[in-house]
């Protein structure tokens, strides 16, 4: 089991399984902590017990519209910074940050965005982004 330190980040997955490959792209560190949910099994209250501070939904490979769980986790989750990955950003270089909250980016699955990604540390309040183009 890891330990929560003050440099730790607790991650949230969120995908089409119950089971992201994109912990395969993070570079997670012993004292990380991550936790998966699938669309359909997401559990608000125990996301809201676990209180992420990085969320990565990826939108890739689903058939089914969840926007309500995607706005539901936007208002419940404020101050984490949350990562939407989507073909619907495909033509876009970089990452976009929301005009909306500044905790919130939108990308593809790029180098780009798995390098933010993995820049952020848990005090980290930096809201650089990379704007598209």
């Amino acid at each position: 089991m890891n330990r929560l330190t003050n440099n730790s980040r607790k991650f949230c997955f969120i995908s089409n399984s119950d089971q992201s490959y994109l912990i395969d792209y993070i570079n997670l560190s012993r004292s990380d902590m991550n936790i998966d949910f699938s669309f359909e099994n997401l559990n608000l209250t125990e996301l809201k017990n676990y209180a992420p501070n990085i969320i990565v939904i990826d939108q890739y490979f689903i058939d089914t519209n969840f926007d309500s769980i995607i706005n539901s986790i936007k208002l419940n989750f404020k101050q984490a910074k949350i990562y939407f990955l989507s073909p619907e950003y495909a033509d876009y270089n970089g990452i976009i940050q929301s005009l909306n909250n500044p905790n919130h980016y939108y990308s593809n699955f790029s180098l780009d965005i798995l390098n933010h990604i993995n820049s952020i540390t848990r005090e980290s309040s930096n809201n650089d982004y990379l704007e598209a183009s």
